[in-house]
This record gives C-alpha cells, structure tokens and sequence, in this order.
C-alpha cells in the first residue's frame, strides 16, 4: 500500500472486490487492510451506513454468517480512475454479480455502481470513502427523477385507455367504428330510442373523380357536420366507406331527425357540404321519405343482441 508511480489503482479495485464476495475468511479479511480507520462506507441497503472501519467490520462480519455458502459470480466488473492530486485518487464503476442456489430456490441478481476514493496518509495509501448504489428500478429511461408507481400505473392506464379509443374510433373521422358499435351497444338503453342507417350520395363519383385524398376530405367534413348536429348523449358510427349509423336515445315516439314539411308538402333536404375551391357535386345525407322504425324491430342486425 506503499507509493507507487506505477499503481494501477483499477486493479486493486478489482481485486478488493472479488476479495469482498470470496467465500475464503483470509480474502474477505484482506480487504479491511486497505481500509482507514475512519473510512465511510455508503452500501446499496438502508442501513448501510458506516463511519468508520470498525462498525463496517462488525456488521460485515454478521453478514458472513449469513451469506454462508453464497458464491457470487460476476457478469461484469469495470472500472476508471482519475487521478486527483499526488495523494489522492478517485475510482469509478459498476458491477453486476448473480447467484442461483441449487434448488433454485433462491435467485440474486444484482447491477451496482460504485465509487471509491483512495488517499494516501503518511506514505501509505488507504481507502478513505466508498459508495455504492443500484439504480432504482421504477425510474424510466429518460426520467430525471423515480416517478411514483402510483403515477407509473396511471400513465399506463391512460395509454391503455388512449390505445383503445383510437381501436374504437380512428383518426380520418374520430368516429366511433364498427367494434365503437357494438361496445356502446352492448349497454344501450333501449327504451325511447332510434337508430338510424345513412350513406352519402355519389361518394364514389367524388373518389373516381378527385381523388380518394378528396373523398377522405368529404367524409371528415360530414363526420365534423354529424357530430355538431347530433346531441351531446347520441353516438355517431362510420361503418366504413360512406356509411353511417346514428344511435339516439331518449327522444320519444318521434324521430329526433323529424322535419315537418314545407308549404309545398316537401321534406327539407339535409344539409349539403361541398368541397371548397373545387366544384364537387353536392354531398348530403339523404333525407328518408317515411318515419324511420324504432329500434327493437332493427335489433336483429346488431350483434351481441338478440330480438325479442
């Protein structure tokens, strides 16, 4: 432990710690030679706090009995060092150890980083503080600081919740589809409803015309158009293509999309929505020429339901 210029304070490192795990008292004793009597030890648990050699020593020791025939080995051990001053030199680095008991009943596994900082009292160089940590498993990568697991499993539950509402509705139209359907069907309340089917007319001449990149600019138009005009309770589907099913509770006798007729004895026409800066032939809902059914006769063509 005397002065060297050429100590390689990366080896020793090395060596105290494969002495540290050894099964052999003889080298798990060495490393306390290199240890100053008023050297502070940080370990990985709780009360692994020490402030000097002997109270280190004494728990250490306490340990031993009880890691009995525990062989660690190591996965890896690396480490720097950076010289400091002519009498001082700090060394860094991790290690990952493991340990399986014969039965496989017990399992370790362990990745730790440590530093040790070494200086050299009258002639002699002693370890004077060592610290190590193992990084904290419930901090994400990126994180600056462990979340709470509470927090961890809130986020999950809102991503779980925002995958599922973009399964139920995508992005063209932020509608509900098809499986959106079925899952607000299958707890619908039935009593005064209405469902009603629409499709939009000469969808296809605007995609063999335009462009489907047009068509998809009508349908999110439409959709925008449905949702403002529906109530805040109702849902609104898009089945796919151009087809449309609109679940309305609550209304009544009466269709919620009743319009009496004009003077002239005439249904007005839904509302139109064009394409800007193009001319695009009109697009609407068609207006249904008699009162739609309510919604037990339907119930048959919606899955998960039977009629009754």
């Amino acid at each position: 432990m005397e002065e060297d210029q050429t100590m390689d304070f990366c080896e020793i490192t090395q060596a105290l710690w494969k002495s540290y795990f050894s099964l052999d008292r003889g080298e798990f004793e060495s490393v306390f030679e290199w240890l100053d009597e008023n050297c502070s030890i940080i370990g990985t648990g709780k009360h692994e706090f020490y402030l000097d050699r002997a109270s280190f020593h004494q728990a250490l020791m306490q340990e031993a009995e009880q890691r009995e025939a525990v062989a660690f080995q190591f996965k890896d051990l690396w480490c720097r060092q950076r010289r400091l001053s002519q009498d001082a030199c700090l060394v860094y680095g991790g290690l990952d150890i493991w340990w399986e008991k014969e039965d496989k009943t017990v399992y370790i596994d362990m990745s730790s980083r440590y530093s040790i900082l070494y200086h050299r009292i009258g002639g002699i160089w002693k370890v004077v503080h060592i610290y190590q940590s193992v990084p904290n498993v419930e901090q994400a990568p990126g994180e600056y600081y462990p979340k709470r697991l509470s927090d961890q499993v809130e986020s999950a539950r809102r991503l779980a919740l925002r995958m599922e509402d973009l399964a139920l509705r995508p992005g063209l139209t932020q509608l509900y589809n098809y499986r959106g359907l079925e899952k607000m069907w299958s707890t619908w309340d039935e009593a005064e409803s209405w469902i009603f089917v629409a499709d939009l007319d000469d969808f296809k001449s605007i995609n063999d015309t335009y462009g489907h990149l047009a068509g998809n600019h009508v349908l999110k138009r439409i959709s925008g158009r449905l949702r403002k005009t529906m109530r805040s309770g109702d849902v609104v589907c898009r089945m796919g293509g151009d087809e449309f099913v609109l679940l309305c509770g609550a209304v009544g006798g009466r269709s919620p999309l009743y319009r009496e007729k004009d003077d002239e004895g005439r249904i007005p026409a839904g509302d139109v929505v064009s394409m800007p800066r193009r001319p695009v032939p009109a697009v609407g809902l068609r207006p249904r020429r008699s009162a739609p059914r309510p919604f037990p006769a339907l119930r048959p063509s919606i899955p998960g339901k039977s009629a009754g």
